[in-house]
């Protein structure tokens, strides 16, 4: 009996440590190594983008989002971002043919951030297809403590924002991918349901 005992103990060892060597992640959104402003943050992850060597559009200066722009710069409505957001900056491609923007926003605390996430990636939520005549491959949001960052852009920025993201914060929460073009067909005009994966 004590040898089934040590091989269950020893393939839970083992399980734990082929979910942490895949990146899986999920629980670790609690608590985060980042720390000030939003503006700070995104500057900062931005430069570790241009640092990988990414293909990226020209983007504007990271610049303060402001609550009456709320919901068409991050999906959150005006009394949502009041009652949610301590600051929030976001980085967009600085010509509008180019479906590119990466947020950050800092939340008053975990609990907010979640909220804020939930928010975003719902149906009233951020509007991935806001560009005209163009979208994103996709647009994921993800939270790190008191932090979220919501991306939407080409395939290999997201996964590369969401890398550098997790870089900085040591953990985050799982990655909700609410919007992905399959590339084949038109966007719909005007915006439209975004798809909701996983």
């Amino acid at each position: 009996m004590r040898i089934f005992y040590i091989l269950i103990a020893v393939i839970m060892i083992f399980s734990v440590s082929a979910c942490a060597g895949q990146g899986i992640s999920g629980s670790g959104g609690g608590s985060t190594n980042l720390t000030g402003s939003a503006i700070d943050v995104l500057g900062k992850l931005d430069e570790d983008l241009k640092q990988t060597g990414i293909q990226m559009p020209m983007t504007l200066p990271p610049m303060e989002v402001q609550s009456d722009m709320a919901h068409n710069d991050v999906g959150l409505s005006s009394p949502d971002f009041d009652r949610l957001v301590t600051s929030a900056a976001s980085s967009l491609a600085a010509i509008g043919t180019f479906a590119h923007q990466i947020v950050i926003i800092q939340a008053n605390d975990a609990s907010a951030a979640s909220q804020i996430k939930n928010l975003i990636s719902g149906t009233d939520g951020y509007d991935a297809q806001k560009w005209i005549c163009v979208w994103p491959d996709k647009a994921v949001v993800v939270e790190s403590g008191s932090y979220v960052l919501l991306a939407a852009a080409h395939t290999d920025v997201v996964d590369a924002a969401v890398e550098a993201f997790q870089n900085d914060a040591g953990s985050i929460g799982t990655v909700v991918t609410f919007y992905e073009h399959d590339g084949v067909h038109d966007a719909p005009v005007g915006g439209g349901t975004p798809i909701t994966l996983g």
